[in-house]
C-alpha cells in the first residue's frame, strides 16, 4: 500500500511540476499574454512550482521511509518553506479572485489603473508577509519550532502550545485558509452576479421578441442557460479545489490546538497533510484549463509541434523555389480544370 501511494504521489508531483512550468513557459515569453490577471497567475504558478520541487519530493521520501532522513536544519527549512508557500499561494488565489471581479465589474478603470508595476508590488508584499508569519517558529520560542512529526510524515510546528501562542495559530489559520476562503467565495459570487446582470442587458445578439397579452410586441434580454450553468461549474471547481486541498488540514490544526497532538490517528494526519500537497496540481489545472487564451495557445503550440507537413506544404528554400512552387500549383489547377471539362463533354 505504501509503495502504491509513493508511486501515485510521485506521478502527481511530476504532473503538477510540468503543468506549472508549462504555464510559465506560455505566459512569460509572449507580450500579449502578460496581462495583469495572467501576471498574478504567474506569481501563483511560481509559488506552486517551488512547492513541487522543494517540498513535495522530500515529503514523499519521508513517507516511503517513515522517518526523516535529513538533518535537523534542513527539517526547519522544509517546515518554514511549507508554511511560507502555503500562505503565499492562498493569498495569490484570493488576490486573483479580487482582480477578476474588478476587471469584470469595471473593465475600463481596471485596465487604466492596474499595471504590471502594481502586480509586482502586490507579489513582493505577499511574499514578504508570508515569509514574516512563517518565520516565528524558526526562533524556537519555548517549543514553537519546526521539527519532524511522524504522524504527519513531515516537518511542522506544534499546534497544542497554550497561552499567547494561540494568537499565532489563529493568524496562521486566518492567513492560509479562513480569509482567502471568505475572499474567493465573496468575490466569485459578486463576479457571478455581475456577469448575470451584464448578460441580461439589451445588446445585439441578445434580444428576444416577446408577444404581450394585448397583442403588442416588446423586446427583452435573452439569457443563456448554458453559460449560466458553465459559470456555476467553473466557480464550483475553483472554490471546491481550494477548500478540499487546504480546508481539512486547517480544521485539524485548530482541533489539535485545543485537544493536543495525537488526537487523530496517524493515517488521518498523513492523509490530511498530503491533501495540502495536491494544491499545486489542482490550482495549476484549474487556472490553466479554465483560461481560454492559455488553452488556445497550448493548442497552437502542440499543433505546430505535431503537425506533419506534406511535400506540397513544405516551405521553399529560396525565391526560385517559391516561384517554381507557384507555377506548379497553377499548372496543377489548369490540368484539373481540363480533366473536369473533358468529363462534362
Amino acid at each position: 500500500m505504501t509503495v502504491v501511494a509513493v508511486v501515485l504521489f510521485s506521478i502527481l508531483d511530476v504532473v503538477a511540476a510540468f503543468t506549472n512550468l508549462t504555464v510559465l513557459c506560455i505566459i512569460l515569453p509572449r507580450n500579449y499574454l502578460r496581462t495583469v490577471s495572467n501576471l498574478f497567475l504567474v506569481g501563483l504558478t511560481s509559488t506552486q512550482l517551488l512547492m513541487t520541487l522543494l517540498v513535495i519530493p522530500f515529503s514523499i521520501v519521508t513517507f516511503s521511509k517513515q522517518e526523516w532522513s535529513f538533518s535537523d536544519g534542513f527539517c526547519k527549512f522544509e517546515g518554514y518553506l511549507t508554511t511560507f508557500l502555503s500562505i503565499s499561494s492562498a493569498t495569490f488565489i484570493s488576490v486573483i479572485s479580487v482582480d477578476r471581479f474588478f476587471s469584470l465589474a469595471n473593465p475600463m478603470s481596471h485596465a487604466g489603473n492596474i499595471t504590471g508595476k502594481h502586480v509586482i508590488f502586490a507579489s513582493l508584499f505577499n511574499w514578504f508577509h508570508s515569509a514574516f508569519w512563517a518565520a516565528f517558529p524558526l526562533f524556537g520560542l519555548e517549543g514553537l519550532n519546526y521539527k519532524y512529526f511522524p504522524a504527519k510524515n513531515g516537518c511542522a510546528f506544534r499546534w497544542d502550545l497554550k497561552g499567547s501562542y494561540r494568537i499565532f495559530y489563529y493568524f496562521i489559520a486566518m492567513e492560509s485558509f479562513i480569509l482567502p476562503s471568505f475572499t474567493i467565495c465573496l468575490m466569485y459570487f459578486k463576479s457571478f452576479q455581475t456577469a448575470r446582470k451584464s448578460a441580461r442587458q439589451i445588446r445585439p445578439g441578445n434580444i428576444q421578441i416577446q408577444v404581450l397579452q394585448n397583442g403588442e410586441f416588446t423586446t427583452v434580454a435573452q439569457t443563456n442557460s448554458y453559460q449560466s450553468c458553465k459559470a456555476n461549474c467553473t466557480l464550483t471547481v475553483i472554490i471546491g479545489s481550494f477548500l478540499i486541498s487546504r480546508g481539512p488540514l486547517t480544521i485539524f490544526n485548530i482541533v489539535n490546538s485545543f485537544t493536543g497532538e495525537g488526537y487523530f490517528s496517524s493515517l488521518t494526519e498523513t492523509t490530511v497533510s498530503f491533501l495540502l500537497l495536491l494544491g499545486p496540481l489542482l490550482d495549476s489545472l484549474v487556472y490553466f484549463f479554465l483560461n481560454r487564451k492559455l488553452r488556445q495557445e497550448l493548442y497552437l503550440i502542440l499543433r505546430k509541434c505535431f503537425k506533419r507537413k506534406s511535400e506540397g506544404d513544405e516551405e521553399p528554400k529560396d525565391i526560385v523555389d517559391y516561384l517554381r512552387s507557384i507555377a506548379d500549383n497553377v499548372e496543377k489547377r489548369h490540368s484539373s480544370t481540363d480533366i473536369e471539362t473533358h468529363d462534362i463533354e
